[in-house]
């Protein structure tokens, strides 16, 4: 049986240390992730090329710091000259990857899903990566209903996955309308005291020791990174 480790991880931008974007912030996050021991990571909250972050490709950096050779960025929504949106980081070899925008009805923001698939020794694992709206409720639903969508139209043609995430909601939420998939975190708190990161997967994979690492005592984000050992079944 193959076992990896998986990591969901909100980096606020790099800008929680110093209240906005300092080159410092984006190094501790890469060492922070790079200590973390994950062999794929799900990072939320990252520019390509804005102004607010003086134009660094955050994914690049990241992966080229913390040592993980394959990134796939997904991209929101351009965002102050450039792009902003999410990103997975693997030391796995990456044999595919896809961004998908949602045609959202109510989310006036918009968001995404993408995934990358990894070869695991031998063993393709599809890992996706999601930031669900924070405008609303109404928002929220908007986008996991887009979500769910697109995860089922996956599943049907491929099997099974993984999605990690910063859902903005509860995993009782989340679990309300996405009935057939299961979550790793029923109830440990990943931004203050809510349990909003997660990670969705289906039948093909058990996940185990799930756990957060302390982000937030340093201020190297506002969310604690989410970890679980994955097997492949």
């Amino acid at each position: 049986m193959k076992k990896f480790t998986l990591a969901s991880f909100n980096i606020g931008a790099a800008s929680k240390m110093y209240n906005k974007y300092d080159p410092r912030d984006l190094d501790a996050i890469a060492a922070f992730i790079k200590d973390c021991g994950a062999d794929i990571v799900a990072l939320q909250e990252v520019d390509c090329g804005c102004d607010r972050s003086a134009g660094a490709d955050m994914a690049k950096y990241i992966s080229d710091k913390a040592d993980y050779p394959f990134y796939h960025f997904i991209t929101i929504r351009p965002f102050q000259n450039g792009l902003y949106g999410t990103a997975i980081l693997s030391r796995f070899p990456v044999t595919d990857k896809k961004t998908i925008n949602y045609k959202v009805k109510v989310a006036k923001q918009g968001t995404s899903c993408g995934y990358i698939t990894a070869d695991i020794d031998g063993e393709p694992v599809t890992v996706f990566n999601t930031h669900l709206s924070c405008e609303s409720d109404a928002g929220n639903f908007d986008t996991m209903n887009c979500l769910d969508s697109e995860l089922r139209e996956y599943y049907s043609e491929h099997g099974r996955f993984l999605c990690c995430g910063d859902f903005n909601t509860s995993p009782s939420v989340v679990s309300e309308n996405i009935k057939w998939v299961k979550l790793a975190n029923k109830d440990l708190y990943t931004y203050a005291d809510r349990s909003i990161d997660n990670v969705l997967y289906t039948k093909g994979f058990e996940i185990s020791d799930t756990r957060t690492k302390d982000a937030t005592t340093e201020l190297i984000s506002d969310h604690n990174m989410l970890l679980c050992t994955v097997s492949v079944l």
